[in-house]
């Protein structure tokens, strides 16, 4: 068997995964309410501008409800007109009569007086008119608070003012529930899937469409967490699509999740497509991504390398005829390559981790073809 000689030769480490093709702004569209749906406006691959109605839930009662809404809306706003208009005249009208009966009591009141003092009229006649005039003086007082209170200030304005706007609010509160009953596009985009038929009963948040707005497209990995530290946003790639395998297209990294998903232990990672027109959202793609590349490194087939990925790796090279542990520190890591940065030099002659061989066995080398072979000893 040959010895493995280290080379030095360029390396380049990648990270190969496969993915998917997103849309930037993709997201699923659900109702804040439980409810029936009455009505479904679109199909799959359907391209619909922003606000476009896309499912109807069931909305009789909502409908209902908005009506009731905006006659009492209606109503309050009659009311608050009639007070500060025809309200208002009316009140002033009815303090001008009771200022002038009051005055005409008052004028009856001193000639009653004045008669009363000469016998002329009887006790009887002048109680009657001090009781017409402290009655009349009452009216028009109460006719001076109507007119305040139909005032632009006053207490019958501020009330109608407060019923109109409590029926705003119902108003209001009726139209939010009407367009709970509407799911509609945020923006303008394609639908990429209906979730839902005609009848279905859903809850809140259950997702009825999945839409895509209109957006630069993107790709989405899951490498596993491992990988974490070899990542950066700015980091380039290759992107190749199953449907066009001959086409490799340029990206890079825009995004690295901030967290671990804790089930698979994987990071979501987003990557910037250069050119994007042949691709199309939920393609499957592969993905390359170089993380690291020297022009000179020391490298060894991994399969030589003992307890690869453990914190402490280790190689047997022949030294001297004997079988001798060495340590190695780890680079970069290929397909079939890893490089070695300490542990190792070129002129040493690792031995393939599939010989039976153990630290301190005798090894002898020979040449054969140009290259180094070992011959171990029965007895070793």
């Amino acid at each position: 068997m040959e010895g493995i000689v280290p080379v030095v030769r360029p390396m380049v480490q990648t990270i190969v995964t496969s993915g998917r093709v997103i849309q930037r702004r993709q997201s699923d569209l659900g109702a804040l309410i439980a409810g029936t749906v009455a009505e479904v406006l679109v199909e799959d691959g359907d391209r619909v501008e922003a606000d476009a109605l896309l499912v109807r839930l069931a909305d009789e009662d909502a409908l209902a409800n908005l009506a009731d809404a905006e006659a009492a809306v209606t109503e309050a706003d009659a009311r608050l007109a009639r007070v500060q208009g025809y309200g208002r005249r009316m009140a002033e009208q009815a303090l001008r009569q009771a200022t002038a009966e009051a005055r005409q009591a008052e004028t009856d009141f001193r000639r009653q007086k004045a008669l009363a003092g000469t016998g002329a009229v009887s006790e009887l006649s002048f109680e009657r008119a001090r009781r017409d005039r402290d009655q009349a003086i009452s009216r028009r007082i109460s006719a001076s608070l109507e007119v305040a209170a139909a005032a632009p200030k006053g207490s019958d304005v501020a009330l109608a003012a407060a019923a109109l706007s409590r029926a705003q609010a119902r108003l209001t509160a009726a139209q939010v529930a009407v367009e709970h009953t509407r799911i509609r596009a945020p923006l303008p985009g394609v639908v990429l899937k209906r979730h839902v038929e005609r009848g279905e009963v859903v809850q809140p948040g259950e997702p009825l469409v999945t839409f895509a707005g209109d957006g630069p497209l993107q790709v989405r990995i899951q490498p596993d967490e491992s990988n974490l530290a070899l990542l950066r946003e700015g980091q380039g790639a290759l992107v190749s699509a199953e449907a066009f395998p001959e086409q490799r297209l340029k990206a890079s990294i825009s995004r690295i999740a901030p967290s671990v998903d804790p089930m698979r232990g994987t990071v979501e990672v987003d990557l910037d497509i250069d050119d994007e027109s042949d691709l199309r959202p939920d393609m499957t793609v592969t993905v390359e991504i170089e993380v690291g590349r020297k022009s000179s490194a020391l490298v060894v087939p991994a399969s030589a390398i003992r307890d690869l990925g453990s914190d402490a790796p280790w190689v047997l090279v022949a030294d001297d005829g004997e079988a001798e542990r060495r340590a190695v520190k780890l680079g970069l890591e290929g397909d079939n390559l890893v490089e070695v940065t300490s542990g190792l030099t070129p002129d040493d002659r690792v031995l393939p981790a599939t010989l039976l061989v153990e630290e301190g066995d005798p090894v002898r080398l020979r040449r054969r073809g140009g290259g180094d072979a070992i011959d171990v000893p029965e007895d070793g």
